[in-house]
């Protein structure tokens, strides 16, 4: 007769090996911890992979971004540089005609007078190259130029684009609000600047005797002195930001 004891205690021991596994040689627990070993192994080898592409990508946006942002700088320079100049000038007309029509002396002659009406009269259109440094901004791609000094000078930078915009359309407020009174005070200057007025229509004397003409005179003479301030303050944040982009070493290594 079969001992029941012996049957159970065979069952009882086949359970407690399925649930501890007996450790034999080259197998069981120094098995299967080699392989999770291989298993975590690969898995950090292609997250550190994933990680090392994903930075590659960021460097190369980066990259991207800041030679963009290099051209647009020194674009924006060669365009302030004309516009200060462009501008400077006309104010130097106008500061010349409230000298001649403020002064005791012989006035100048007629078609110096035109000349100088003329000059003042022209404004330059200064439109900066803006949109990189808004997109790189508003995009949040900013977090990607590992420089902070440099970070924050495209910060500050989108900012004094934004305030010669400001500057730029309370220029053209003024100048719009001087067109009436220019016009009593200058007949003359819409022909001037047409081209086909004849010198006898120019009156100096009688401009002498008009202080609306000097005052208007004054109005487009500080519009533009401000406007050129404005530039010249921009064009100093713009070589700023431009030699902080110059000296990147990405940029350099691009050259």
């Amino acid at each position: 007769m079969a001992d029941p004891g012996g049957a159970g205690a065979q069952r009882a021991g086949a359970a407690e090996e399925r649930r501890f596994p007996r450790i034999v040689e080259g197998g069981g627990w120094m098995g299967a911890l080699r392989e999770f070993a291989i298993i975590v192994a690969g898995v950090l080898c292609a997250l550190g992979a994933q990680a090392w592409w994903d930075g590659h990508q960021e460097r190369g946006r980066e990259h991207d971004y800041l030679r963009q942002l290099q051209a647009d700088t020194r674009e924006n320079e060669a365009r302030l540089d004309s516009s200060i100049a462009s501008d400077s000038a006309s104010g130097r007309a106008a500061s010349r005609l409230i000298d001649a029509l403020t002064r005791a002396d012989a006035p100048p002659s007629a078609d110096t007078v035109v000349a100088w009406i003329s000059r003042a009269a022209q404004a330059s259109d200064f439109r900066p190259v803006a949109g990189n440094y808004r997109a790189i901004l508003g995009t949040g791609e900013l977090r990607l130029v590992r420089n902070d000094t440099l970070r924050a000078l495209l910060a500050a930078y989108s900012s004094s684009l934004d305030t010669e915009a400001d500057r730029q359309r309370l220029f053209r407020e003024t100048m719009t609000g001087l067109a009436v009174p220019m016009a009593r005070g200058l007949p003359f200057m819409r022909r001037a600047l047409l081209g086909d007025i004849r010198m006898e229509e120019v009156d100096v004397p009688r401009m002498r005797r008009d202080p609306e003409a000097a005052a208007v005179l004054f109005g487009v003479h500080a519009a533009f002195m401000n406007r050129v301030s404005g530039m010249k303050t921009l064009r100093n944040d713009t070589r700023r930001l431009r030699t902080a982009l110059e000296a990147e070493p990405s940029l350099r290594s691009a050259h």
